[in-house]
């Protein structure tokens, strides 16, 4: 199982405002220095006022309240400089946070080259709206093409005038028929293929982790169903296991949490220490919840 990534650090506020008056800063985007950015508000300086260090495994889980998770998950896709699909806003201070952590990878990642990528519940979004739109009009294109078609069909039959005619009639549609679905095939760019969000979905996170590498995921369950979770739980176990992929995910999700040999870090305590599933506050309330309802499943 591979660990490219092994741990990240974040600055508590204090260090990161040494930080920023080193050398090593001080050439970078200088404009943005102002009394406002030693705001213990300004974010990110309020999500994590006492620093963080997190150890990663082959499959990572940040579990916590407040955005904690995915502001980690871009914080590391700015210290890996991965580009992002969608835009998205950050503060002109994030750059310089993300300047002040630090990353450590072995030496598999760097001097290979690895493949890094992050991929956002907007990723994901984006992607079904375009294959909805892709296949609406792809649908569309074929509905003239076959009205288009038939109206030829019809204007070729010649007048009635016995048997004879009648099966010479129902020769000609029949091969007309079958050359008009194989001009249909070839016209179209593909067949329309209908597919719900979670199919589509699924296909995207498995079509997108192509290669080894690191993949932050950023609440990957947003658009699968609880099916559709657990069949997406078997793609990072398996990859991670035999494929050289590493995971760092977070996510509220109780199925997810619950995948088999994740470390998980809760962000909601100190330190973020790693939990078992069952330590976790969020299932804990699943758990009362269904267990007050028990006898509903008998």
């Amino acid at each position: 199982m591979s660990r490219y990534i092994t741990e990240f650090t974040i600055p508590s506020n204090d260090e990161c405002k040494d930080t920023l008056h080193s050398p090593l800063i001080q050439g970078h985007h200088h404009e943005y220095f102002s009394p406002l950015f030693y705001d213990d508000e300004m974010y990110p300086l309020g999500i994590f006022p006492n620093g963080l260090h997190l150890e990663f495994a082959p499959v990572t889980i940040l579990y916590g309240h407040n955005g904690r998770g995915k502001t980690i998950l871009n914080l590391m896709a700015s210290k890996l400089e991965i580009g992002r699909r969608p835009h998205f806003y950050i503060s002109p201070f994030f750059p310089l946070f993300a300047i002040c952590c630090q990353m450590s990878s072995n030496s598999d990642f760097d001097e290979i080259g690895r493949r890094r990528d992050i991929i956002t519940s907007d990723d994901v979004f984006n992607h079904c709206y375009a294959v909805r739109d892709a296949n609406k009009a792809n649908f569309e294109q074929q509905n003239e093409k076959k009205q288009e078609k038939s109206s030829k069909m019809n204007g070729q039959v010649a007048p009635l005038r016995g048997m004879e005619d009648f099966d010479r009639c129902e020769r000609d549609i029949s091969l007309q028929r079958k050359s008009f679905w194989k001009f249909l095939g070839e016209y179209s760019i593909h067949y329309l293929k209908p597919a719900s969000i979670g199919e589509t979905a699924l296909e995207f996170f498995t079509s997108t982790i192509n290669s080894a590498g690191v993949y932050l995921l950023d609440e990957p369950e947003n658009s699968l169903s609880p099916s559709f979770q657990l069949k997406l739980i078997e793609f990072p176990e398996m990859t991670s296991e035999f494929l050289g992929m590493q995971y760092i995910i977070a996510t509220h999700s109780p199925l997810l949490l619950g995948m088999s040999k994740a470390k998980i870090l809760n962000l909601d305590e100190e330190g973020a220490p790693e939990c078992s599933w069952a330590e976790l506050e969020n299932i804990r309330i699943l758990h009362d919840f269904f267990a007050q309802r028990e006898a509903d499943f008998k």
